[in-house]
C-alpha cells in the first residue's frame, strides 16, 4: 500500500465506483481492508481507507518513548521486595530489559511467585529506585494495614501547549482479593504545579489515609496527604512547603490514647530549611496530625543546624570541612514512644551515617549507634530497646543489631543489596539479588534471596480500624 502515497493524482481521477478495483491494482483486497475497518467495506470508503494507509489515530494515553536495546530473553531482576504484615506474602517488582515493571506476589518461602498485573513500562525518563541506600525517600510498594491492597506506581503522560510531553507517576492500589486496580493518588487533567511525580505510599495505621511524596524534575519535593473516603485521586495538593524539600513520610502507631479519644494516627516527616542559598540548610522533623484541629503535638519534633552538628562531632571527624546535615530513614518504635532516623554530614557518604533516636514528645534526641568508624542507616525496630540497620562494607551490607541501652552493635551477617525488607517477626531478610543472566533454571523462580537472622519478635500489626 506504500505506493498508494505516491500516486494521489491518479487515485483521485479514478471515478469512485472503481475503488475497489483499483485498489485490487495494488495489492489490497477487501478483507484487508475490512480488517483494518472493523466493518463491511463499500467501493466509495475503500478509497478512502487506501489514501488514509489503513492507519490508526494515535493514541493520547500511550505515546511513543525511546527505543530500547534489544531485550535478551529470560533475563529479570527482582526487586522492591515487601513483606505483608502478617508475614505469609512478599510482594515484589520484575523488571525485564525492555525497561517494564511487572507487580508479583510470592510466599514467604519465596517459592510459587504469581503475576498479579501485566508488564508495564513505568517512567523512561526516571529510573525506578528503591534502595534504601539513598539520602531521599525510595521509590517503593506499600501493603495495606489488612494487607488486602498494595500501592505501586504507574506511568502518567502529562501533555503541552507546544507539543511536548513528559511522562510521570500516579499511584495506584491492587486488590489481592478482588483482582481490581483503583487510583490512590492522580494529576487532574489540568495540572498547575511541577510535581510530576508521586511516589513512596505510605498507608496510615487506620488505613484511612494515604501519605506520599510529590516530586519534581528538579529534585524538589512535597509532602501529599489524601483521606481515601473524603477526597477524589485528582484533588490532592500538596502540603505547603516554601522550601520544597520534604521526604520520608513516618505514621505514628496508634497510641491506647489515640483510640480512646478515637484521634487520627500522627504523620512524621523530614523537611529541610534554607533560608537563603548563602545559609547552610537547617535539618527538622515535623509531626502533624492530618483530620484533626488539635494543634498539640504538631509542629517541629527535632532540630538540627549545621553549626550544632559540627560542634557534636569531633574534630577528627569534622575538620575544615563544611557540614551539610541531612535526615532520613524515619521510623516509629513499635509502642510509637520513640522515632528512630539517620543524620549525616554528608549524604553522598554512606559510612558517615548515624543512628539516632528522639521522644515522641521531641525530648531526649541523641546518637544511638556507637562511635566506631562505621556507617548505620536504615534502621527497623527490633521490639522498643534494639534496632536493626545496614552497616556498607565494600560492595555489600553488613546485617547489625544495635542495642540501644549499651550502644553496642552486634553483627548478625551480609547481604548484597540494599534493596530489602525486614520481616514483621525480624526472623528473616529478603533482599535482591543480580539479574539472572542466563536464567539459573525452574528451581530458582525469583531473583530475591532470604537472610535468616536467628532473630524473633513479636509482629507489630496494624489493623485497620472499620
Amino acid at each position: 500500500m506504500s505506493d498508494l502515497t505516491h500516486r494521489p493524482r491518479a487515485l483521485l481521477a479514478a471515478p469512485l465506483r472503481h475503488g475497489l478495483s483499483v485498489l485490487k491494482r495494488f495489492g489490497t483486497d477487501r478483507a484487508t481492508l475490512e480488517r483494518c475497518a472493523g466493518k463491511r467495506v463499500t467501493a466509495a470508503s475503500a478509497l478512502v481507507l487506501a489514501m488514509a494507509g489503513c492507519a490508526r489515530a494515535p493514541r493520547l494515553e500511550a505515546p511513543e518513548v525511546p527505543a530500547s536495546p534489544p531485550a535478551r530473553p529470560g533475563v529479570y531482576a527482582d526487586l522492591n521486595p515487601r513483606w505483608s504484615h502478617d508475614g505469609q506474602r512478599i510482594a515484589f517488582l520484575r523488571a525485564t530489559p525492555d525497561r517494564c515493571l511487572q507487580l508479583y506476589v510470592a510466599d514467604a518461602d519465596l517459592q510459587r511467585p504469581l503475576a498479579l498485573l501485566e508488564p508495564e513500562e513505568l517512567c523512561p525518563d526516571r529510573p525506578y529506585s528503591s534502595s534504601l541506600r539513598r539520602y531521599a525517600s525510595p521509590d517503593t510498594l506499600a501493603w495495606s494495614p489488612d494487607d488486602r491492597q498494595i500501592a505501586f506506581a504507574r506511568i502518567e503522560w502529562f501533555f503541552f501547549g507546544d507539543g511536548e510531553k513528559l511522562p510521570g507517576t500516579g499511584l495506584w492500589a491492587f486488590d489481592t482479593q478482588s483482582g481490581r486496580v483503583t487510583p490512590l493518588a492522580l494529576h487532574p487533567e489540568r495540572y498547575l504545579n511541577a510535581f510530576y511525580y508521586y511516589h513512596t505510599p505510605q498507608w496510615s495505621p487506620d488505613g484511612r489515609s494515604l501519605a506520599f511524596i510529590g516530586e519534581g524534575t528538579n529534585g524538589q519535593r512535597v509532602l501529599m496527604v489524601r483521606p481515601l473516603q473524603a477526597q477524589q485521586a485528582k484533588e490532592v495538593v500538596p502540603r505547603f512547603d516554601n522550601y520544597e524539600d520534604s521526604d520520608w513520610p513516618a505514621w505514628q502507631p496508634l497510641t491506647p490514647a489515640d483510640r480512646a479519644m478515637r484521634r487520627p494516627p500522627a504523620l512524621a516527616y523530614r523537611q529541610g530549611v534554607q533560608r537563603a542559598p548563602t545559609l547552610l540548610p537547617t535539618e527538622t522533623i515535623r509531626r502533624i496530625r492530618p483530620g484533626s484541629s488539635e494543634d498539640a503535638q504538631t509542629g517541629t519534633l527535632w532540630r538540627m543546624t549545621a553549626k550544632r552538628y559540627a560542634a557534636l562531632l569531633s574534630p577528627r571527624k569534622a575538620g575544615d570541612e563544611t557540614i551539610v546535615p541531612r535526615t532520613g530513614h524515619l521510623v516509629w518504635s513499635p509502642d510509637g514512644e520513640w522515632l528512630a532516623f539517620t543524620l549525616t554530614p554528608d549524604a553522598n557518604d554512606y559510612a558517615r551515617y548515624e543512628l539516632w533516636v528522639v521522644r515522641q514528645d521531641g525530648t531526649g534526641a541523641h546518637r544511638a549507634s556507637p562511635a566506631d568508624g562505621r556507617g548505620y542507616f536504615a534502621p527497623v525496630w527490633i521490639g522498643n530497646d534494639r534496632l536493626g540497620a545496614l552497616s556498607p562494607l565494600g560492595s555489600r551490607y553488613e546485617v547489625v543489631v544495635v542495642n540501644l541501652p549499651t550502644r553496642t552493635a552486634r553483627t548478625l551477617g551480609r547481604i548484597d543489596s540494599a534493596d530489602c525488607d525486614w520481616s514483621p517477626d525480624r526472623s528473616h531478610i529478603v533482599f535482591a539479588g543480580p539479574p539472572t543472566s542466563p536464567p539459573e533454571g525452574r528451581n530458582v523462580p525469583t531473583t530475591l534471596r532470604l537472610f535468616a537472622t536467628g532473630l524473633r519478635t513479636a509482629p507489630t500489626r496494624a489493623v485497620a480500624r472499620r
